[in-house]
């Protein structure tokens, strides 16, 4: 897990690298223990945001817009999982990524195509299994 003055980075959950977040149960969990208002994860390569007010779920929301804005909110704790630019889960197969600002009070969500054939070539010309190149199309 990665730290700073504002953000920390972690993979699965910032209590276990391997952890899957998936619901509110869990990022509950998770954001009992984060030291800063913003975390971020991913693992399950599914873009989420989860938002809590000491302890208690304020609420929780798939992003899946072209570019979702969230205004970070003073005295909320944000578990955010970007999605994945590569090998994402929602189905949805654009790459999904974060800008974070944590000075502007921001964090973008943000889809965006990509040439999918092209990076199905290049991950079966790699020789790496077909399945990973397969499930691009699909987003699963």
């Amino acid at each position: 897990m990665t730290v700073d003055a504002d953000v920390e980075i972690c993979h699965g959950s910032p209590i276990d690298e391997d952890e899957y977040i998936f619901g509110q149960s869990e990022a509950r969990i998770a954001l009992l223990t984060t030291k800063r208002s913003v975390c971020l994860f991913g693992h399950t390569h599914y873009p989420a945001v989860f938002e809590s007010l000491n302890g208690i779920m304020e609420g929780a929301r798939l992003a899946n817009a072209m570019t979702t804005e969230l205004a970070l909110r003073t005295g909320i704790k944000y578990l955010i999982n970007p999605g994945s630019v590569g090998q994402p889960r929602d189905g949805d197969p654009r790459a999904a990524y974060a800008i974070v600002d944590v000075p502007a009070g921001r964090v973008e969500m943000v889809r965006v195509s990509y040439p999918v054939q092209s990076a199905q070539d290049k991950i079966r010309k790699a020789g790496l299994p077909d399945p990973l190149a397969d499930r691009l199309a699909a987003g699963r």
